[in-house]
């Protein structure tokens, strides 16, 4: 129950910013793109990652494959030749299964990097549209309290604020930051 008036108040408090976004036709294209990209980003991740494991698939098959050979051999009692070559055959198809999976490894750890750094450029643009337009710079790092710092033009740390909103409802929040951002 706590959550949902937390939500509440939350989305009652960004409710006026959201009409004007939604109201600026500018705005609302700019959301409905970022959407649109990073539901392409999603779809070829998606599609990298089932290229992965096809591949994978695969290997298991061939090592699977190679092991039946194996055990067929053991069991027909080849000669030394034929099981040093199928034992030769599976250690190469498990190294070969072992690279893929370290590079299928990577390049999700890569993909996770380039998804961390879209995101704090992404943060990053937001803090500097704020401080262009209020010269208020919100600090972003604890989402649970309402904190941030005042600039001047050189964008120069002017003043600290921070709101306990155990202390105050979202509306009093908003109108003090507001009256903050009238003052300069």
């Amino acid at each position: 129950m706590g959550d949902q008036s937390m939500n509440f108040e939350m989305a009652i408090s960004w409710g006026d910013d959201l009409i004007n976004v939604l109201d600026d036709g500018k705005g609302f294209g700019v959301l409905v793109q970022t959407l649109e990209q990073l539901r392409s980003i999603h779809f070829s991740c998606d599609d990298d990652f089932s290229e992965i494991q096809e591949s994978l698939q695969d290997l298991q098959k061939k090592v699977d494959a190679c092991k039946e050979n194996t055990y067929e051999a053991y069991s027909e009692m080849a000669d030394e030749e034929e099981i040093e070559r199928l034992q030769k055959e599976l250690d190469q198809e498990l190294e070969l299964e072992y690279m893929n999976s370290q590079g299928a490894f990577i390049e999700e750890q890569i993909l996770a990097i380039k998804r961390n750094l879209r995101d704090q450029l992404k943060n990053e643009k937001k803090l500097s549209m704020y401080a262009s337009v209020t010269r208020v710079i919100p600090n972003i790092d604890d989402p649970l309290k309402t904190s941030g710092y005042m600039v001047d033009r050189e964008k120069r740390v002017m003043d600290k604020f921070e709101f306990d909103p155990d202390k105050r409802t979202a509306y009093e929040t908003c109108n003090a930051v507001w009256d903050i951002i009238n003052r300069q």
